[in-house]
């Protein structure tokens, strides 16, 4: 009851403001650079009644009250909320600590699967870095006095005298009856401190306050202040408030592969094990609270009729669970299990599902039993590096089982392996910022990883190197880009688990499915989407072209390349798509599409 009746007097307060925030459009004198302060506040503090009201028994709405007695104590600067006496706070440092937690709050908004409010408070998060870059750095407020208050910042500070409490409320104006003005400028040419030298303008009167009559001369040092800024590179901020961080919401990061070690479901199936059926536990995210987890899998493969596992653990040694700078953790794990390099084409959901229904398997599998160290540090929310050991004894699997529920062929045959024992380093640096992943992308990621197999013992000695830059444009409103280009390549005597492999799902579609193989590999996607408003679906232009040295030639050649193209329709946003696909070069399997049925974007 008492979190409803502080939701409502929050939603009371912001209608208040909002109207004198209209009043203030027609009559205000206030400087662009804070009308935007104002609108955004008071956006926020709306935006945070309605999540209160929807969210009142959750644990967020405390932290929600918080923030909204934080921006309605903030000054006269944000446009009708009252502030204490004794406050002397840095408004644009206010502001980032509330985007702070106003991040941590659209978190766990998505967790309990509340996307459209968290979709909300991203987009509030975009204006309010919009309003910290106009309103500039070093903003302070004040209230010197009971009837004296002051805005201020690096080069210019306004101080209004008034005996009218309310002077803020009454449309934001700053009248000349009651309230004098003065600006204080830094005396540029003897360089002296702000706060303690203060050099009044010359047409100022005695007391240091200008005329009534002179408000245009104040309009005009404002104005001086809106002039462009020369970049200063040490400023440079990419905005915190994307939906999606490396290493958080893996679900939603583009990049399904993982470097150093290899988190696979507990329930899958798939031609290699058949039903499998286990528990597990997900490794930490950056964005848990804990400072330590165990982590793994076991379970049984009906088909193998045998166990596979793995168990790890993780500790973190940075900041606490809110931290979205930098972090490091350390972990490692002993393991039988499943493998495959194929799960950046694919998800193991989705392959699940394909197998079950439709005999179709994309991954070409392995077994691995050894132990895996690794460090991974977060360098930025937006990149992170890690660096790991691997000691793998590697094992081929077989196909054990031919059944699906609609599938009319068998499986294709797993591919065999060189096994043996194999001794490597990895290294692996990702980063970017994608925000609406599922749904209309925008932003860039990338990710290098290298494998240095060469001279640390074992039965190999190769080292082999990958690259993927996946960037995703809104055109307009309507129409979206999406690209991806990757590539690879080995040295020395690589074994064919560690060869690349195209066709099919998730690479060049219209082809069998990773029926090109080769030691080098270059690939390009595009996808031109159609958003239908309001409805969910895209209409989708499809393209790919791909090209392995499986001619034996190391050189790249266009007459090599291998192109596909076609159109598909997503539904649900991007998370169901029907694709066709026809091949642009007849590579021996005929030139018939191929149709495909999907629960996964392709990139």
């Amino acid at each position: 009851m008492k979190r409803n009746f502080t939701a409502t007097a929050i939603l009371a307060l912001f209608l208040v403001s909002q109207a004198a925030f209209a009043q203030d459009k027609q009559e205000s004198k206030i400087p662009a650079e804070y009308e935007s302060v104002v609108s955004t506040v008071q956006r926020v503090i709306g935006l945070l009644s309605d999540v209160t009201l929807r969210h009142a028994s959750d644990p967020i709405s405390d932290q929600i009250l918080s923030i909204n007695d934080r921006l309605t104590m903030s000054g006269p600067v944000t446009g009708g909320f009252r502030f204490s006496s004794d406050s002397d706070e840095d408004l644009i440092q206010m502001l980032r600590d509330v985007q702070r937690e106003l991040r941590s709050i659209s978190r766990s908004l998505e967790r309990q699967g509340d996307e459209e409010m968290a979709d909300r408070l991203n987009d509030v998060m975009d204006d309010m870095d919009e309003a910290i870059s106009k309103a500039g750095n070093d903003v302070r407020i004040r209230r010197d006095s009971d009837d004296r208050y002051e805005i201020s910042n690096k080069t210019n500070r306004v101080r209004i005298s008034t005996t009218d409490d309310d002077w803020w409320d009454s449309g934001n104006t700053w009248e000349s009856r009651d309230k004098r003005k003065s600006i204080f400028k830094r005396d540029k040419d003897n360089d002296r401190d702000f706060d303690r030298d203060r050099n009044y303008d010359t047409d100022d009167d005695e007391n240091g306050y200008e005329d009534e009559d002179d408000s245009e001369s104040w309009k005009n040092k404002w104005d001086e202040r809106k002039k462009p800024r020369k970049w200063d590179a040490g400023k440079f901020r990419i905005p915190h408030n994307s939906r999606t961080f490396v290493g958080e919401f893996t679900q939603r990061w583009p990049y399904r592969e993982y470097g150093l070690y290899r988190n696979i479901p507990s329930i899958r199936y798939n031609r290699v094990e058949g039903l499998f059926l286990g528990i597990g536990r997900r490794p930490l995210e950056w964005s848990d609270r804990e400072r330590g987890r165990i982590f793994g899998q076991a379970g049984y493969g009906v088909g193998t009729e045998d166990w596979s596992y793995e168990i790890g653990a993780e500790s973190r040694l940075g900041g606490g669970g809110r931290s979205n700078d930098f972090d490091v953790k350390i972990g490692g794990s002993f393991h039988r299990n499943t493998s495959t390099n194929d799960l950046w084409k694919s998800s193991w959901a989705e392959n699940s599902a394909a197998a079950i229904l439709f005999e179709h398997d994309f991954f070409d599998y392995h077994q691995t039993e050894g132990w895996t160290g690794y460090v991974v540090s977060r360098i930025t929310p937006y990149a992170q590096l890690s660096v790991g050991y691997r000691a793998d004894e590697y094992t081929s699997l077989s196909k054990v089982t031919a059944w699906s529920l609609f599938g009319n062929s068998e499986f294709r045959p797993n591919p065999g392996i060189v096994e043996g024992n194999m001794r490597s380093i990895v290294l692996a640096l990702e980063g970017g910022q994608v925000r609406s992943f599922d749904q209309k992308p925008s932003g860039g990621a990338f990710r290098f990883e290298a494998e240095i197999g060469q001279g640390l013992g074992g039965d190999f000695d190769f080292s082999r190197y990958v690259g993927d830059i996946r960037g995703y444009a809104k055109l307009s409103r309507v129409t979206g880009l999406n690209v991806r280009v990757r590539g690879g390549f080995t040295e020395g005597t690589v074994p064919i688990q560690k060869a690349f492999t195209l066709g099919g799902v998730g690479s060049v579609r219209a082809y069998n499915q990773n029926v090109f193989l080769g030691t080098r590999m270059l690939l390009a996607n595009a996808e031109l989407a159609l958003y239908q408003s309001g409805h969910g679906m895209s209409v989708l232009g499809l393209f790919d072209a791909g090209w392995t040295n499986s001619s034996g030639k190391n050189e790249f050649s266009m007459d090599d390349v291998i192109p596909a193209a076609g159109f598909g329709v997503s539904f649900d946003d991007r998370a169901f798509r029907l694709e066709v696909a026809w091949p642009l070069k007849n590579m021996g399997t005929g030139m018939e599409p191929s149709v495909w049925v999907r629960i996964a974007p392709t990139f």
